[in-house]
C-alpha cells in the first residue's frame, strides 16, 4: 500500500503495455487530484455512476482494484458490482476526493519522474515529449483515457483510498 511513484509506473506499464503519454499523465492526475473533476455534487456524482455500472457487465473473476499510490486505488467497477452497490462505491469515491487536497507542485514533480521512467512504457521519449507541451499549452488540465487505452482495456473504475476496501474485508 505505500508504492513508490516508481514501483506504481512499473506496476501500470507492465499491466497495461498499450499506454499512451496521455494515460501515465491521467494515471499521476488521478493520483494527485484524484476524481474530485468528476464530483459536481454526490448526487450528480451517484448519477453518472449509475449509468456507467448500467452499462458495465459483473466480472466475479476480474481484478477488485489496482493501486495508484498515495493509499489511492482504481476500484475496478466490473467486480465492484458483484460486492458492492453503486451507492456505497459512489460514497467512497466522493470521501475520497473531500479528504484530500492536490498540490500541482506535488503533480509536476510526478511529470518530472515520469519523464525520467519513460523506458518503462512502449511509447517513444519523443512522443511523450510531444504530449508534454501539447498538455502544458492547454493548462495541465484532467485529460481522459487515450483511445488506445480505452479499446484494448475498457477502463470503467473510480478512483478511492484503498483503506475503504480494507474495512469491508
Amino acid at each position: 500500500m505505500n508504492e513508490t511513484l516508481e514501483e506504481i509506473l512499473k506496476l501500470h506499464a507492465e499491466k497495461y503495455p498499450k499506454m499512451q503519454p496521455q494515460d501515465c499523465v491521467k494515471l499521476l492526475y488521478q493520483r494527485e487530484f484524484m476524481g474530485d473533476h468528476l464530483i459536481q455534487d454526490p448526487i450528480h456524482s451517484l448519477l453518472m455512476l449509475k449509468s456507467e455500472w448500467a452499462k458495465t457487465a459483473a466480472d466475479p473473476d476480474g481484478e477488485l482494484f489496482v493501486p495508484i499510490g498515495g493509499c489511492l486505488c482504481r476500484l475496478n467497477l466490473a467486480r465492484a458490482k458483484t460486492r458492492y452497490t453503486a451507492e456505497q462505491v459512489n460514497d467512497w469515491f466522493v470521501r475520497t476526493a473531500s479528504c484530500r487536497n492536490g498540490s500541482f507542485s506535488e503533480y509536476f514533480d510526478a511529470l518530472k519522474l515520469l519523464k525520467k521512467n519513460a523506458g518503462l512504457f512502449a511509447f517513444s521519449q519523443e512522443d511523450l515529449d510531444n504530449y508534454f507541451a501539447y498538455y502544458r499549452s492547454e493548462g495541465y488540465p484532467a485529460v481522459h483515457h487515450s483511445p488506445e487505452y480505452r479499446e484494448a482495456y475498457d477502463p470503467h473504475y473510480r478512483v478511492i483510498l484503498q483503506s475503504f476496501l480494507n474495512e469491508e474485508q
